[in-house]
């Protein structure tokens, strides 16, 4: 099982847009959630302290706004952990290893 990733926005959101778009482009899966139908998802968002959106959020990881650098961190990181529980080890060795 693969870390899972998710996606709040909203619709006619560019970065919101671009960020999915890079997602595809790098083979990552997601789940979108759209902030302004599902009354969980806008809870969610609010719970993290964010104003912005997008918010992607894979498992203690999480920013706001469309972050090229950060997808493509999360590109790595995501090869290398085969699941959740990998995670941490895998974003550590990433960091160690000075690619941030």
């Amino acid at each position: 099982m693969n870390v899972p990733i998710k996606v709040y926005g909203k619709p006619d959101c560019s970065q919101c847009h671009m960020t999915t778009h890079h997602l595809d482009k790098l083979g990552l899966p997601y789940e979108y959630l759209d902030v302004t139908q599902d009354d969980d998802a806008r809870d969610a968002v609010t719970l993290l302290g964010y104003r912005v959106l997008p918010v992607v959020v894979a498992g203690d990881m999480h920013w706001g706004s469309f972050r090229y650098d950060k997808l493509k961190q999360l590109a790595s990181i995501h090869r290398e952990a085969a699941d959740v529980t990998e995670l941490d080890g895998a974003a550590e060795r990433y960091l160690a290893d000075g690619a941030a």
